[in-house]
């Protein structure tokens, strides 16, 4: 319901249909593709010592799709 995360780990171009069902519940809906991206900065950090621009690369993931 409102003020609900629904985060499902799945991420395509179009919403999946249990973010379809989240949203109509009034959940807030995200996709896993937001996680994924961070969790691969976050290792990046640890090994290269850099944190990449996690924004930037979201955004060329999402048009990608």
């Amino acid at each position: 319901g409102p003020g609900t995360l629904a985060l499902d780990m799945m991420y395509g171009k179009a919403p999946t249909r249990f973010m379809v069902f989240a949203a109509a519940q009034g959940a807030l809906a995200r996709d896993g593709l937001g996680m994924l991206v961070e969790q691969a900065a976050e290792a990046f950090l640890l090994w290269r010592g850099a944190r990449p621009d996690t924004a930037a690369i979201l955004d060329r993931l999402r048009l990608a799709l």
